[in-house]
């Protein structure tokens, strides 16, 4: 590697956090191509280990519109009376801290909004696909994806959930700043439920927190 590359980000999922949010986004017209919004934001900066110190600034967050919504049907029907699950993005939380080195890291640590809803036929276990992706510049870093497993109580069809806490280490140097990274956050879309979207949903709009 040389003094000009960028190290490529680490980042591991860990603990689940609740929180409510959210609002519905059904439509009954076609939408054309979704750009890039900024994501509804909480993400504040934090000194971990030195309450006394400077906090690093924390990256810019953004969601695709189209990946904010997920629609998935049981069999080849898309009447809404077939749908098995729908997730959507309603917020993004999290916090940035110093980690250990030197120069020492930048780790975000961010999470999920999502109301879920289970469709008729469905059990009351759903898994949600999603992804994080580290942009330094106009150039892809890391991309992984994740699963968050949505337990439903009985009886209850709608859940406001959190993911998990995702923890993302940047690197950073006097040559790679944070103010050159961006965190692209969403749900993980096949193309037929991109189809969907784009037919039946309003894209939203976030704004900062």
């Amino acid at each position: 590697m040389t003094k000009h590359e960028t190290p490529e980000p680490r980042m591991t999922p860990r603990m689940t956090i609740v929180s409510p949010s959210g609002l519905p986004r059904f439509r009954p017209a076609r939408l054309g191509g979704l750009a890039i919004l900024p994501l509804a934001m909480s993400l504040a900066a934090c000194s971990m280990d030195n309450p006394d110190g400077f906090a690093p600034s924390c990256p810019t967050v953004e969601v695709p519109g189209a990946a904010a919504d997920l629609v998935a049907f049981n069999g080849a029907s898309r009447d809404i009376g077939h749908m098995a699950v729908r997730a959507s993005v309603t917020r993004v939380t999290g916090q940035c801290h110093a980690g250990s080195g030197h120069p020492a890291p930048v780790v975000a640590e961010i999470s999920l909004g999502l109301n879920v809803t289970r469709g008729p036929g469905t059990g009351r276990t759903v898994e949600i696909p999603y992804f994080v992706a580290v942009v330094y510049g106009d150039e892809i870093k890391n991309k992984k994806q994740f699963v968050e497993t949505v337990q439903f109580p009985a009886n209850v069809t709608q859940m406001l959930t959190h993911a998990r806490v995702v923890p993302i280490t940047l690197p950073v140097s006097k040559r790679v700043t944070i103010d050159g990274y961006r965190l692209e956050v969403g749900l993980q879309l096949t193309k037929e439920q991109l189809d969907y979207n784009q037919t039946h949903l309003i894209a939203p709009t976030f704004h900062h927190m």
